[in-house]
């Protein structure tokens, strides 16, 4: 099927960039030359930038844009069954991957999980960010040779945090003879010297490679700012950089889509740590001008970075206040949290300075 098919939903489309578009800078997106990558499945969310949604989101996009006040936002296994068939189908535009989200940069692992996996061809060799579960492994260096590389390129693995869902197969890399990077305060675990909840790693990285706030991590041609950004774990990091024109935050699970918040159920989580970060991001003279969204889960932002970091600070806000009010949440879905916001509901969504 020509995968330039498209659908529009409700009136509304959701449709755009399925055999390449314009991106910033006049650079124009296209398949690879022997058609090793997917082009990227541009959308626009509700604020109107432009995203390159997982199926999830997708749903939950639909849901805030279409259903009406009296609906039980968790009522949606016939819309997930339904929209599920037609993207195996391929008549729903949402990505597939390994995808090529910019020249030289892709987004790899499962189409159906919402892990982002990045791999960067720097020039000088590649970058693998955050490999995920050991299960995903085959698939990651499968579709590394796809995309017409060889493993023996892959120099440099960096870590945004120590959660299994992002680090457990780094040790494999570090065997092969890759550079493994994380915050000295998450390193521990990377080491195999400490076992927290979350947090493993299949193969402890005897010597993995430790940064610091502030500091300028270098792989080939890419350079990038290292921003500490505690709360979900001790050692979570940003990164900011540049790159094709292209000014890029690597959010990590500090800053997902439409203000998703990072899991925050470990005794290690910290949510007023967590809220500082967002607002030591916000004001950050680097991450303050990025416009491209970079997250560990779900979608990826080709712009309006900012405007997902004040959702995710109204979000941590408001469970803040409803945990001092003495309520024991830990998640909130933002698109419910807004889509009510939307239809009248009166929720106090002011941003706390400070969780002090």
């Amino acid at each position: 099927m020509d995968r330039r098919h498209f659908i529009a939903l409700g009136g509304v489309s959701l449709a755009a960039g399925c055999a390449g578009g314009q991106q910033k800078g006049g650079s124009t997106i296209t398949d690879s030359p022997l058609g090793r990558s997917y082009p990227p499945v541009v959308q626009h969310s509700p604020a109107g930038y432009p995203v390159i949604h997982d199926r999830m989101t997708f749903i939950e996009q639909f849901k805030y844009e279409h259903w009406e006040a009296g609906r039980n936002w968790k009522d949606d296994c016939e819309l997930w069954s339904d929209f599920c068939y037609r993207w195996g189908q391929f008549a729903l535009p949402i990505q597939r991957r390994p995808m090529r989200i910019l020249e030289d940069l892709y987004l790899l692992g499962p189409e159906d999980y919402h892990q982002c996996i990045y791999l960067w061809d720097t020039g000088e060799g590649l970058l693998l960010i955050d490999p995920s579960y050991e299960r995903f492994r085959p698939m990651i260096e499968t579709q590394i040779r796809q995309l017409g590389f060889q493993l023996d390129q892959l120099k440099w693995v960096l870590l945004t945090h120590m959660h299994g869902d992002h680090i457990e197969s780094a040790g494999a890399y570090a065997g092969r003879g890759s550079s493994v990077f994380i915050h000295v305060d998450d390193a521990e675990v990377v080491r195999g010297g400490k076992e927290m909840r979350s947090a493993m790693i299949a193969e402890p990285v005897e010597r993995p490679e430790t940064f610091a706030d502030g500091d300028r991590l270098t792989f080939g041609k890419l350079e990038m700012t290292a921003i500490h950004t505690p709360g979900h774990t001790p050692g979570a990091s940003c990164f900011t950089l540049d790159w094709n024109n292209n000014r890029i935050l690597i959010s990590e699970d500090i800053v997902l889509h439409f203000g998703r918040h990072a899991w925050m159920g470990a005794d290690y989580c910290n949510w007023d740590q967590y809220l500082a970060s967002l607002w030591k991001l916000y004001e950050h003279p680097e991450a303050k001008n990025c416009e491209m969204l970079l997250p560990g889960h779900g979608t990826v932002e080709m712009d309006g970075a900012a405007d997902s970091l004040y959702k995710a600070i109204q979000v941590v806000s408001h469970i803040i206040r409803l945990r001092r009010a003495g309520s024991e949440i830990d998640w909130i879905d933002p698109y419910e949290l807004f889509w009510r916001q939307k239809l009248g509901e009166q929720l106090d969504l002011e941003p706390l300075k400070a969780a002090g």
